[in-house]
């Protein structure tokens, strides 16, 4: 297992990066000159040594009510630099609404803190990151959402401890909310944490269920993001390393998790995590989030992570004409029998291993699995729709009548 990595750093074992100039080049696409991205084991005992990087003597943490028992970790850490918490926030809402930002947001503005330490999944970091922002420059989370609205940066500069390996908020631009009409993106360079220390040992209490649906949205994030249009040979470099990571450790991570699968898993997610930003995902992400708003209505929400899953395997069928290569691809490193088939025969199966592993491993094998019907296609399919943002790149157009059949194939 590799020792702890930082920036550059975590691209040391691709040979496209073997290239000096490659090398220089992702530096600049990722910024890594305005953060710092630390992975691996012991990542978090560089945590105190970071707080005085930024300058920060009064540390706010904030954290959802699940990860409490991680608390007394992230106080240990500090104090072994001589550091200490201030306070914690942990009213932190799964999947949060604009309300609940804008109330994190407005406890932060009273706070005396220098620096905000968020510990937990997406939905707390995306919390922390947009209600760190709201706190300085006022109004509410709405009133930013879409592209580069925020004007300035927060006052509190952020330290991300994800606890789960899927969502890369960690390393992203974007916060994902929710108000009454569904999920919304907010996306602002402002919204990067300065600092992310990813320690696969805090996603160690994860339980199977979960590893199984984050792990599936982070091999998701990587195998949107390789057949994006927006794509180029930086990004496919990183998504192949994405999914060399975790195509072959998500089933051991699932069953009998140890600290390299765990590891691995975490530098999956982190990857994708990075392309999420400059590339983004695709019609899986869209679809899905229909999945998402619908569920939600009814008082049985879909995790993020189930709802991308069930559309992406279809999803990749579709794109076969323009992303097969990158599809067989995964399949290799999944570890699938390939010996024989054609490109598209390949990236056929590794379609069938996602649809297969989600099956198995999640409670939401097919949309009646997840309390919704055919009925309800017209409705899932106008919502997809609209997300132009995830369409838009998707390297084969979804028409409406592509929408209603890859929902039908995964009625049952």
């Amino acid at each position: 297992m590799a020792t702890v990595q930082v920036n550059e750093e975590l691209l040391a074992s691709s040979e496209y990066f073997a290239d000096p100039q490659h090398l220089r080049e992702a530096a600049a696409f990722f910024k890594f000159d305005q953060r710092r991205v630390v992975l691996g084991p012991g990542a978090l005992d560089t945590l105190a040594e970071e707080c005085r990087r930024l300058g920060a003597a009064q540390i706010l943490l904030l954290r959802d009510p699940g990860v409490a028992p991680l608390e007394g970790a992230v106080r240990q850490a500090l104090a072994k630099g001589g550091l200490a918490l201030t306070g914690v926030y942990d009213q932190v809402e799964s999947n949060p609404s604009v309300a609940s930002v804008d109330r994190c947001a407005a406890f932060l503005r009273k706070a005396r803190a220098d620096a905000l330490i968020a510990l937990g999944g997406g939905s707390t970091i995306d919390t922390a990151k947009a209600a760190a922002c709201v706190a300085e420059v006022g109004g509410s989370i709405a009133d930013y959402v879409g592209f580069d609205l925020i004007p300035h940066p927060a006052r509190l500069p952020l330290i991300a401890l994800p606890t789960t390996a899927g969502t890369g908020s960690e390393a992203s631009r974007v916060s994902v909310v929710a108000d009454a009409t569904g999920k919304k993106a907010v996306y602002s360079d402002y919204l990067t944490p300065r600092v992310a220390l990813v320690d696969p040992q805090l996603s160690g209490g994860m339980p199977p269920g979960l590893t199984a649906i984050t792990g599936l949205d982070a091999i998701g994030h990587a195998l949107e993001c390789t057949a994006s249009r927006k794509s180029n040979p930086l990004g496919d470099a990183v998504a192949r390393e994405s999914l060399r990571a975790g195509c072959p450790h998500l089933v051991r991570a699932i069953g009998q998790p140890d600290l390299e699968a765990r590891f691995q898993m975490a530098r999956c997610s982190l990857l994708a995590g990075l392309l999420l930003s400059p590339i983004n995902t695709g019609a899986a992400h869209a679809l899905g989030y229909g999945i998402e708003k619908l569920s939600h209505e009814r008082g049985r929400p879909v995790p993020h992570g189930a709802a991308v899953a069930l559309m992406l395997p279809g999803v990749m069928r579709h794109n076969l004409s323009a992303a097969g290569e990158k599809y067989y691809y995964a399949a290799g490193v999944a570890g699938l029998e390939l010996g024989g088939c054609s490109r598209e025969e390949g990236a056929r199966l590794a379609a069938a291993w996602i649809d297969k592993l989600r099956r198995r491993h999640t409670p939401f094998g097919s949309l009646r699995e997840a309390g919704l019907g055919r009925e309800d296609i017209p409705a899932l399919a106008e919502i997809a729709l609209t997300i132009r943002r995830l369409l838009d790149p998707n390297p084969v157009e979804v028409t409406r009548e592509d929408a209603f059949r890859l929902y039908e194939e995964v009625l049952q």
